[in-house]
């Protein structure tokens, strides 16, 4: 039986990370499942989440892990593992919010499309579900502008080897026109392939690169590493940190699967996969070359068709990861506007307006990766080291002053991390802000594509 608005069971505290139990009485955190109305017909399984989750965060973040590296030195690996320890600890906090809310509110128990700034409203008001909507917006509206960005890049570079020549303005028109239709999707569980797509190219691309570098290095006759320097750690630290941020599509996509409440095991899952990616990469990259690390490290590869193959499968990743990220904020908008949930003319025609927006702003700002990192260091990193453990605290601790709900005190250990996540996300953050804003002021932006059409393929991807 679904439990009532404002039921909760009976346990004092959310301890554990993984929900343990059968599938009729397990525990996500303290909280009781009941398979009633969160459990959705036709959802996503929690490898199918998984996939999603890791799809959508294993991203272009991962090229520049050993570069990383080449400011912090052999110890740049720990903070690999003490992101992915963040993450997982941040992205299951998020997760229980959502199972919190619906354990209090029935409204939450059928299809939502506006799920992370519900967390935020229900956990600390109003205000709550504006900073998230914008942050939300921003992050992945802006992350759509640098792949129709890159991917035109991408596209360009290879065509060019083919003899086909076109401007980067031009290129950037033709790669909106092929992923607006992508776009047309109702939510992750309707693309699900795409997901899969998403994944499989980068855990390829990233194979054929550790082989390349490592065969390059091999080769070298003296490999020199640099030594650490405060300036390297700090920029290493908003990098790695970057290369973790996701979690604005947590709630959606948790918002998507047959049982919600087991959205931890999902979780748990993608963070693994992310970190089997990112430490060999970057353990593979700065160790084979050093001081011969790239910012990119695909420029740090050797020409043929290993370099071709690995352009080719970022450009998919990023064709396939462009629904995934612009998904969100269009769900969330189209509830304000409402537009139906099920597909129409209205949905295309929104997202198709949409796609033509980034679009502008891709022509408007070609350069675009030192705004977006500008972005990214703010939005990013609110939205996934300081919003989730802080909702999380306001939503238990709400269990203490709400008549008819069970107390829930959390334990001292998880309430100390829940705040030096806090605090390492606005210092990241920051750092990340400032570091963005010298390389704004640092180098001129590009002439707009309409004021100037002739822009070249950079050959730096």
């Amino acid at each position: 039986m679904a439990p009532k608005s404002g039921d909760f069971s009976s346990a004092p505290v959310l301890d554990p990370l993984i929900p343990s139990g059968n599938s009729e009485k397990f525990e996500l955190g303290g909280l009781k499942r009941v398979p009633s109305k969160q459990e959705i017909h036709g959802g996503l399984g929690i490898v199918t989440a998984a996939i999603f989750l890791a799809g959508e965060m294993a991203g272009s973040g991962v090229l520049a892990l050993p570069y990383a590296l080449v400011g912090t030195g052999w110890t740049g690996l720990f903070l690999i593992v003490m992101f992915t320890i963040n993450s997982l600890f941040s992205g299951t906090r998020l997760g229980l919010c959502w199972v919190m809310l619906e354990e209090r509110f029935e409204e939450f128990r059928g299809p939502v499309r506006d799920p992370y700034p519900s967390i935020g409203e229900k956990a600390v008001g109003r205000w709550g579900r504006i900073v998230s909507l914008i942050a939300i917006s921003i992050t992945l509206y802006g992350g759509g502008c640098v792949f129709i960005v890159l991917t035109a890049q991408l596209v360009g570079s290879l065509m060019s080897a083919a003899g086909v020549h076109l401007t980067l303005c031009a290129w950037m028109v033709i790669v909106a026109a092929f992923l607006t239709p992508l776009t047309w999707a109702g939510t992750p569980k309707d693309f699900w392939p795409i997901a899969v797509g998403a994944l499989i190219t980068t855990v390829t691309a990233c194979i054929i690169i550790m082989i390349n570098v490592g065969s390059k290095g091999s080769e070298l006759a003296e490999i020199t590493y640099p030594a650490p320097t405060a300036d390297g750690f700090f920029k290493a630290f908003g990098s790695i940190m970057f290369a973790f941020a996701g979690a604005s599509t947590f709630p959606t996509i948790q918002a998507d699967m047959k049982e919600r409440s087991k959205f931890n095991y999902s979780a748990v899952l993608a963070i693994l996969i992310l970190f089997l990616i990112y430490f060999p990469v970057a353990a593979v990259g700065y160790f084979s070359l050093g001081e011969l690390t790239t910012d990119n490290i695909v420029l740090a590869m050797t020409d043929g068709w290993q370099r071709i193959l690995v352009e080719v499968m970022l450009m998919l990743h990023l064709v396939t990861a462009f629904p995934i990220i612009t998904n969100p904020p269009a769900q969330m908008f189209e509830e304000l506007l409402n537009i139906p949930a099920d597909f129409n003319w209205k949905r295309c025609l929104f997202r198709s307006c949409s796609v033509l927006i980034l679009l502008f702003i891709a022509e408007s700002v070609p350069s675009f990766g030192a705004i977006l990192n500008l972005v990214g260091g703010s939005t990013v990193t609110f939205l996934t080291f300081v919003f989730p453990p802080y909702c999380y605290i306001k939503l238990a601790d709400a269990t203490l002053t709400i008549k008819g709900i069970k107390q829930r005190r959390l334990p001292m250990w998880e309430r100390i991390y829940c705040w030096f996540l806090i605090v390492i996300g606005i210092c990241g953050g920051a750092l990340a802000t400032y570091n963005a804003v010298k390389d704004i002021f640092a180098a001129s932006l590009a002439v707009p594509c309409y004021i100037n059409s002739n822009i070249t393929i950079n050959a730096s991807h």
